[in-house]
């Protein structure tokens, strides 16, 4: 073996052994990402997608779904943030994920789910975070509202916190008094 296959050869080697390493302090794999109370559930969907036509139209990819022992479902979310907290936006997703699994499979998928957050610091830890989903109808009229806000047939309201209008691409257009 020439020296130079032999500093490839070794340096993939070095490669290997430190992407072990790293997955092991970050808790590779789904395990670690599982909050502590689906420790007896049964992963059943991993990265699945999901289409309605009624009550709505909904197209939904799931990031992961567990069945209880019971035989109902949880919807887990995975997210990479600086905030270790849920957003509405996944409280809204998670909703429309209920709603499409339902629908399609016949199943019932519980009221509450889990927003599993994996932070920047240098832990880089999962937390999870268990939030209370929309019902449908919910859901619904929060889709027709939406339709009707871009359809401009009704007013779009203003968000409920100011310091949410701080990204907003409408910012510069908005009458919203500072």
């Amino acid at each position: 073996m020439t020296s130079s296959a032999v500093y490839v050869l070794a340096g993939l080697v070095l490669v290997l052994w430190l992407v072990r390493r790293w997955r092991c302090r970050l808790g590779s794999g789904e395990r670690a990402s599982r909050p502590r109370e689906l420790a007896n559930a049964e992963l059943i969907y991993m990265e699945k997608l999901f289409r309605i036509e009624e009550p709505i139209r909904l197209v939904a990819k799931v990031d992961r779904v567990y069945r209880l022992p019971g035989g109902s479902l949880v919807l887990v979310e995975l997210k990479t943030r600086r905030q270790d907290r849920p957003y509405l936006t996944d409280i809204i997703q998670l909703s429309a994920q209920r709603v499409a699994i339902e629908h399609q499979t016949g199943e019932v998928v519980e009221p509450v789910a889990f927003v599993t957050v994996l932070g920047p610091t240098s832990r880089r830890r999962w937390q999870s975070h268990q939030v209370r989903l929309l019902d449908e109808g919910q859901l619904i009229a929060l889709a027709q509202r939406r339709r009707a806000t871009l359809a401009l047939r009704t007013d779009p309201a203003y968000a409920t916190l100011v310091r949410a209008c701080v990204g907003c691409a409408f910012r510069a257009r908005c009458d919203r008094p500072e």
